[in-house]
């Protein structure tokens, strides 16, 4: 006799045959914050049966309209010859007494060098979220954000800057601590290095009044000077990390609304902030609402291309939010920047955890980084990897080394 799983498969595909995936409104749960910051899951029982019906109609949708991209098995040493050459993570050393960058070879992930990285935060929140790293377009010049030094009477953290450089063969330099920042007692949700190196965009968010205000800053590295795009007064939205695209002008984020009773909800688009356009107002800009199949999940996180054309997404769906083993959905897709419709899947990946470690996986979700030319990108769904997302082979995922087994990446770059 089948098991209730196939029952429930056999089900759902029954009701997908009568759903139109494209009438479907997006759903909502609740939005990606750093996992070292209390987090909780508001899931209403109804709501969760509600989810479980949409997404399974939904993914027998995603078959016919939108084959996912083929997936082809990595093959060691056959990594492409425009693959940045390194990429950089940030860790707890092997002691536990400190914070280190790891450079490690894209094509081996064979580590070429380690640099310590000052701070005041817990040795664990180097591995959940406590540090950021971003880099330049030459592959070779990179930032990591540290949070720490609060205040007795303040909520946010404040954010040191370090820049550091690596050499042809891996190496990397000595940090140099940027007198430039970002203003003080804020929680950062991430960093952006302009593909030049001259411009650093961050994302912020101030927890000083009951309802987070979100802005962007933007500082000019060579003089400090620092322009600020803030989100008006109560709209309880704040930004994710930042991207650039068309040079040093346009940057993406994604757009994450929160309730006043502190509980995360996720109606996630993604904007687009004009940095040439006058005024100051966060909410000006273009927002890219993600349509069709991919909308019917949790945009977690989002990069855009360096063109500006695409932007890549990856989407959460837990299957299974009421029972004790969740079943979750992870999928990395490309938008149409212009429109947010889908062009394609590039990677569908299912898993199941237990309720402690569902949390933690879709508390790491990430498209973290992409190439200057915007072909490969540093992802972590499941596992921590590169992704090909418009390259000769689109789909094609390799799962790198980056921190111990157990653990995610939050923030990587190359």
């Amino acid at each position: 006799m089948p098991d209730i799983e196939n029952l429930l498969r056999e089900e759902l595909k029954r009701a997908a045959g009568q759903v139109q995936p494209e009438l479907l409104r997006p759903l909502q749960v609740p939005a990606r914050r750093p996992s070292w910051r209390p987090r909780l899951l508001p899931l209403a029982a109804a709501a969760a049966v509600i989810a479980v019906i949409t997404a399974g109609a939904l993914v027998a949708g995603l078959t016919a309209a939108h084959p996912p991209a083929a997936h082809k098995p990595a093959v060691s040493g056959s990594a492409p010859a425009s693959l940045p050459r390194f990429y950089v993570t940030t860790s707890s050393s092997p002691d536990g007494r400190g914070i280190q960058a790891v450079v490690r070879a894209s094509a081996s992930g064979q580590v070429t060098g380690t640099v310590s990285v000052p701070s005041a935060l817990p040795v664990e929140w180097a591995d959940s979220g406590g540090t950021f790293v971003t880099a330049a377009a030459d592959d070779r010049s990179f930032i990591i954000g540290v949070q720490g030094g609060q205040e007795p009477t303040k909520i946010g953290l404040d954010l040191r800057l370090f820049r550091f450089a690596i050499s042809a063969a891996g190496k990397p330099g000595h940090l140099t601590e940027l007198a430039a920042a970002p203003v003080r007692n804020e929680t950062t949700e991430g960093i952006a290095l302009s593909p030049d190196g001259k411009l650093l965009a961050v994302s912020l968010q101030n927890d000083s009044s009951p309802d987070a205000v979100g802005a962007i800053q933007v500082i000019d590295l060579a003089t400090g000077a620092t322009r600020t795009w803030t989100a008006p007064a109560h709209s309880v939205y704040i930004p994710g990390p930042p991207s650039w695209a068309d040079g040093s002008r346009v940057i993406a984020f994604t757009w994450l609304r929160s309730t006043q009773s502190g509980l995360m909800a996720a109606p996630r688009g993604i904007r687009l902030l004009d940095t040439a356009a006058p005024g100051d107002n966060l909410v000006a800009g273009t927002v890219i609402v993600p349509s069709g199949v991919v909308g019917a999940g949790s945009v977690v996180s989002a990069l855009i291309t360096p063109d500006g054309r695409d932007v890549i997404v990856v989407t959460w769906r837990d299957l299974t939010p009421r029972a004790s083993t969740h079943t979750v959905v992870v999928q990395f897709a490309e938008l149409q920047a212009s429109t947010g419709r889908l062009v394609r899947l590039l990677r569908t990946q299912t898993a199941r955890y237990d309720f402690v470690h569902v949390i933690t996986v879709e508390d790491s979700l990430g498209v973290l980084s992409l190439s200057p030319q915007g072909r490969y990108a540093l992802v972590q769904g499941v596992t921590f990897g590169w992704l090909d997302v418009g390259g000769p082979d689109p789909g094609r995922f390799t799962p790198l080394p980056a921190v111990p087994a157990g653990q995610y990446v939050n923030f990587a770059a190359w």
